[in-house]
């Protein structure tokens, strides 16, 4: 992910929105929590929090139907 995509992605968050990113790396993706200095930390769908350096993310758009429980 672009600094400048990982900042949108990090205001989202912080203003009460859903924002969720991939991480290819791991193989999982979720929904941000919070994010400090590189790193975002998420939740998974299965409830796991994870914290995964932004230059491995990857921004993703979901639906409510996509993302039950949030």
């Amino acid at each position: 992910m672009k600094k400048d995509r990982f900042s949108f992605v990090c205001l989202e968050a912080e203003s009460g929105h859903d924002a969720f990113v991939n991480n290819a790396t791991v193989g999982e993706e979720g929904r941000v929590l919070e994010c400090a200095m590189q790193h975002i930390v998420v939740e998974t769908i299965k409830g796991d929090h994870r914290c995964w350096d932004y230059h491995d993310c990857e921004e993703v758009s979901r639906r409510k139907e996509e993302w039950p429980y949030r």
